[in-house]
């Protein structure tokens, strides 16, 4: 009974906290934070590491939401693949219904898990494509600053990690640098551990 995982390192905190109840891992791949920048060349990253485990293993899991280019991906292999059908992983880390009533309650909401505070600006600067201009002699800090005035407030997920002192300081100090104001509200494991048990079951069935 083994499960694979290819995962964004955006949610390694999370992940592996859960794994840590989960034996049935043995392959493990986190791939670089911001990949869904460029959403194609981040299908094909991932593809890539599918392809260097599936006969490793009897199933896979995806720590990753669509992002742009991902949905479907399950049909494109026949080893059995699972990830949460979700858009982001914030929608993963919130779900759907409390993302979607944050942004009701403020359009210009920059999100917040601790692996995204703990990336900070430079993820905003790839999330932007402002890095773009440091080759005409641009700040790209000062570029995204420009490119983030429609939002207003950050907001800082709390998933339960730990440390959170750690990533609090780190979302102050974003919103501080894009002047935005600092809210707090609590995340979810929930939907990953949903996930890793369906791997698991399906694990359980082909052993």
């Amino acid at each position: 009974m083994k499960i694979g995982v290819v995962a964004c390192s955006v949610m390694k905190r999370e992940l592996d906290k859960l794994l840590l109840k989960v034996p049935e891992i043995t392959e493990l791949i986190y791939l670089e934070v911001a990949l869904h920048c460029n959403p194609q060349k981040m299908k094909e990253a991932i593809k890539e590491q599918i392809l260097s485990i599936k006969d490793k293993v009897d199933v896979i899991f995806l720590g990753y939401g669509y992002c742009q280019s991902l949905k479907g991906i399950e049909d494109e292999f026949e080893i059995p693949i699972v990830m949460p059908q979700m858009d982001d992983c914030i929608q993963i880390l919130m779900t759907p219904q409390k993302y979607a009533a944050e942004i009701r309650k403020e359009v210009g909401t920059w999100f917040m898990t601790p692996g995204w505070a703990e990336a900070g600006p430079e993820l905003v600067i790839k999330e932007l494509r402002a890095d773009r201009v440091a080759k005409y002699g641009k700040d790209p800090l000062e570029i995204a600053k420009r490119l983030f005035v429609h939002y207003t407030r950050g907001l800082y997920v709390d998933t339960g990690v730990g440390d959170n002192e750690h990533y609090i300081n780190r979302a102050i100090e974003f919103c501080k640098i894009f002047n935005l104001r600092l809210e707090k509200t609590e995340g979810t494991t929930t939907i990953l551990e949903q996930h890793l048990q369906i791997a698991r079951d399906i694990a359980a069935k082909k052993s």
